[in-house]
């Protein structure tokens, strides 16, 4: 949080400290204002019971009214100063969108099923977000488009897990017998062209799993998919195989961390892979949120409205009871 105007809520508190010296300088005991007026005997009416009993209520009541003048001239001051917030990441947390990008070409047979348990994973976690899910080889197919759909998500989900372990049919649409396959920036370009609604901030990403091997003419290389993901505020995080090439990966790194993304290496078989997935993926796209909500701020007049009314309630109460 921040004051934007401080100043203004200075100056306030100093004219108003100012003004009080000079109100309290006027009112001090001993003070003669007006024409003076003789009495005698006042010891004697100090010292009744009922007296001190009225004039302990009296200081009392200044008293309050007093801290609660001072209080709502904090609360004026800070409404004054413009207290904002910089937003953190528990709203956008809350308004995720992930679009889950699937290489399924020949090379990534050995992994697919265990990227498809840590999609299904993710999802379970995910339980506010919406998510879509692309599968691509040759052409890129879009499974199902971004949905909050929990059982829709789950049962989709649960059937490309099938294919991929050849118990049911292939995936259709992604194969070509003309076309070269495994295009991975292609396939990258169509999960970024999968989100919507791009006018509202919220969180966006894409979970890539591929191994990187590029077979067949591209019409988007891998560094311009990333380029148009980190345009559109999309975070890329990276899922490839343990044993794919080192230079694949460079690639691959090079490429996402333009997005704020990270490539993460996944083991055939290893059931610890997806928990490590959900994590990693957390936490780079909570890193990706606080980036882009550095200049995105909002007027906390919570704060200040609050000291005013409790201020002035103050205030009146304490004139109510001395009247």
């Amino acid at each position: 949080m921040d004051l934007i105007q401080w100043w203004v809520g200075t100056l306030i508190l100093v004219t108003a400290v100012a003004l009080g010296a000079v109100a309290w300088r006027a009112a001090r005991p001993g003070r003669v204002t007006g024409t003076p007026v003789l009495a005698s005997s006042l010891d004697r009416i100090r010292a009744l019971p009922l007296f001190r009993t009225l004039a302990r209520r009296e200081w009392r009541l200044r008293l309050l009214e007093t801290v609660a003048l001072a209080v709502a001239l904090a609360g004026v001051a800070l409404l004054a100063s413009r207290l904002v917030g910089v937003s953190d990441d528990s709203e956008e947390m809350r308004t995720r969108e992930v679009v889950l990008c699937l290489d399924v070409s020949g090379s990534m047979k050995e992994v697919d099923a265990d990227v498809v348990d840590a999609y299904r994973a993710l999802a379970e976690e995910l339980d506010e977000e919406r998510i879509g899910l692309v599968v691509f080889d040759a052409y890129a197919v879009t499974v199902f488009p971004l949905t909050s759909d929990r059982d829709y998500i789950a049962d989709q989900l649960q059937e490309v897990g099938r294919s991929v372990r050849g118990e049911v049919a292939a995936l259709p649409g992604v194969s070509s017998g003309k076309v070269g396959s495994s295009l991975i920036g292609d396939g990258l370009a169509t999960c970024t062209r999968n989100f919507d609604q791009l006018d509202t901030f919220r969180s966006r990403t894409v979970v890539l799993a591929t191994d990187n091997e590029v077979a067949g003419d591209v019409i988007y290389t891998l560094p311009q998919a990333a380029a148009m993901a980190e345009e559109a505020g999309v975070m890329v995080f990276a899922i490839m195989p343990a044993g794919a090439e080192e230079a694949h990966v460079e690639e691959m790194r090079t490429a996402v961390a333009t997005t704020a993304g990270d490539v993460l290496a996944i083991t055939a078989g290893e059931s610890a892979n997806v928990a490590r997935i959900a994590s990693e993926i957390k936490a780079q796209q909570k890193t990706a949120i606080m980036a882009m909500a550095q200049d995105r701020s909002f007027d906390r007049i919570v704060p200040g409205a609050v000291l005013l009314l409790l201020g002035l309630a103050g205030a009146l109460i304490a004139v109510w009871r001395r009247r």
